[in-house]
């Protein structure tokens, strides 16, 4: 059976990548970051960990929140494992034929769905046609998924080929990483809201909104990565994720024994300073500024953007974002294994100048009037900085930002919403913001075009309204090159955006996630599930 489908091309909604890449599967042993345990492996036990926040919609091609997506890929296969290092692993794929142009997937046999159902190449397939079909509104197309591509499945040969029209350099990173769901729920998407219809070793078997998340196995998996199957020794029976909004809690349920893994971003990691627990570390960017670059709002005008930029010490910035445990950025794609290595930042870094950021708000028109705020035609500098209210840091941050800015006459304020109340403030248009605190984190700078260029919310997700030639010209020739071969032009094109002081990069961070009595490893969107190993303490 071949099917064929031409996708076309629309805008597309708004993801947040906050998580990060890690090591490769294992069996438990302590390749992957994690020690092995010396006691006894357990048999059908239960792994608890913890999410920031309730998940809400586990549909894998219709959420982009964090935490929606890390409960996603406890159930979720991908067609290829990406190690820390940067092998690629078999995983519902078990081998692939790249070209500049095209990737082609041979699907491994015998994989099944949890409803019973064989994978077929065809289904395969139709979560790229579900993706970039403009009618389901998926945030991750044009990210995730090119916008416009031509997808083709033979059942019989086992084959997926996904073409694009113009050269790719990570059509195969970015394809290889997608969450696969089966055929049920991408006919029915309502099935996946809260359920999962896929390969996954593990499938939902109860939520309980806002409390927690639990997820039963499948004894009949057997194409994990590197061959990963149910019956290894110490793979969990049952997965338990809580809903624990507050990390200082998080971290209280670890020590007490409640939880066997948990990450941890902020302050608390000093908690763990004396103690000798087995961690994964992932690294990611954190400190990320946007300006609304909307007509008529004060971030429009390049000059008022590097004023701002002036006014900021971004190296404390860092520290405090951090808790002073992080590095100044490099680039915007941060998460291991970065497709590109270099650093496009350093040398677009402005040393704090409040002196100079006054002279040119000055020269900008801006005024200061007798209240010490500065105004231009009868309107005040207002800068409102809206961020999440997790990890920690962001408010320390957003709070530093706002104290500097009012040192140069802008009347600053901050803040802190949900990560729902976030998304629609700034990538719906849902309410009123002159800044924000947004951590894209990806492994290819291609993922990030669509955030800095064309459409803008709610047809796109280019949501300070960027338009950046200089850029656009770079990216343009960078999607002309093959994989690393590109790297040059995207650093060219990320430090055209730093020039314009359309994107300000203040931090990177290595966020650990500590295990006690487990070891497993980390991908992009968290643990991954088939890696988990348990042992007796």
């Amino acid at each position: 059976m071949r099917i064929t489908s031409m996708i076309g091309t629309t805008g597309m909604l708004a993801l947040l990548l906050v998580s990060a890449c890690a090591s490769a599967a294992g069996d438990g042993g302590d390749g992957n970051g994690g020690a092995t345990h010396d006691g006894e492996f357990v048999v059908n036990g239960t792994f608890t960990t913890s999410v920031a926040g309730d998940a809400g919609n586990l549909h894998p091609h219709l959420t982009t929140d964090s935490n929606s997506r890390t409960v996603i890929a406890f159930a979720h296969d991908k067609l290829v494992y990406f190690t820390q290092d940067g092998d690629a692993l078999p995983w519902l794929a078990d081998s692939w034929d790249v070209t500049p142009t095209s990737v082609t997937y041979t699907i491994r046999d015998g994989v099944t769905c949890s409803d019973g159902t064989a994978l077929a190449a065809s289904q395969v397939a139709a979560n790229f046609e579900f993706i970039v079909d403009p009618a389901n509104g998926s945030p991750i197309r044009g990210v995730f998924v090119p916008h416009d591509l031509e997808v083709t499945a033979d059942d019989d040969a086992r084959t997926v080929t996904i073409t694009v029209e113009q050269p790719d350099p990570f059509l195969f990173h970015s394809t290889g990483e997608l969450f696969i769901a089966c055929e049920a729920g991408l006919t029915d998407p309502e099935l996946l809201t809260s359920a999962s219809i896929s390969s996954g070793m593990y499938q939902v078997a109860d939520v309980a909104t806002g409390d927690s998340y639990t997820l039963e196995r499948r004894d009949d998996y057997a194409w994990g990565p590197e061959e990963t199957t149910a019956s290894v020794p110490g793979t969990p029976k049952t997965i338990v994720l809580r809903v624990v909004e507050d990390e200082a809690t998080a971290v209280n349920l670890f020590l007490a024994g409640e939880l066997d893994a948990v990450t941890v971003t902020g302050v608390d990691r000093q908690r763990f300073e004396s103690q000798d627990f087995d961690q994964l570390t992932s690294r990611g960017v954190v400190g990320e500024l946007y300006f609304n670059q909307t007509s008529g709002e004060p971030g429009a005008d390049q000059e008022v953007r590097r004023a701002l930029t002036q006014a900021l010490d971004v190296h404390e910035l860092m520290a405090v974002m951090t808790s002073g445990t992080g590095e100044m950025s490099r680039s915007v794609s941060a998460l291991e294994p970065a497709a590109c290595d270099y650093d496009a930042v350093s040398d677009y870094l402005l040393e704090r100048d409040v002196e100079a950021a006054r002279r040119t708000l000055d020269a900008a028109g801006w005024t200061e009037g007798t209240d010490g705020v500065r105004q231009k035609d009868g309107r005040r500098l207002e800068m409102t900085v809206i961020h999440q209210n997790t990890p920690p840091g962001n408010t320390s941050a957003a709070e530093l930002i706002t104290q500097q800015w009012r040192e140069v006459g802008v009347d600053a304020t901050s803040r802190s919403t949900t990560p729902v109340a976030f998304n629609s403030v700034v990538f719906d248009t849902g309410g009123t913001w002159h800044a924000a605190l947004v951590s894209l984190n990806t492994r290819m700078p291609s993922q990030l075009v669509p955030f800095f260029s064309g459409a803008t919310p709610p047809d796109g997700t280019n949501f300070s309204h960027i338009d950046n030639d200089a850029y656009l010209s770079a990216v343009a020739e960078a999607m002309q090159l093959p994989g690393t071969d590109s790297c040059p032009k995207w650093k060219e094109a990320e430090q055209a955006l730093f020039a314009a002081y359309d994107v300000v990069m203040f931090a990177d961070d290595y966020v650990p996630t500590y295990l006690d009595g487990v070891s497993a490893a980390r991908g992009q969107d968290g643990i991954v599930a088939p890696t988990i190993r348990l042992r007796a303490n």
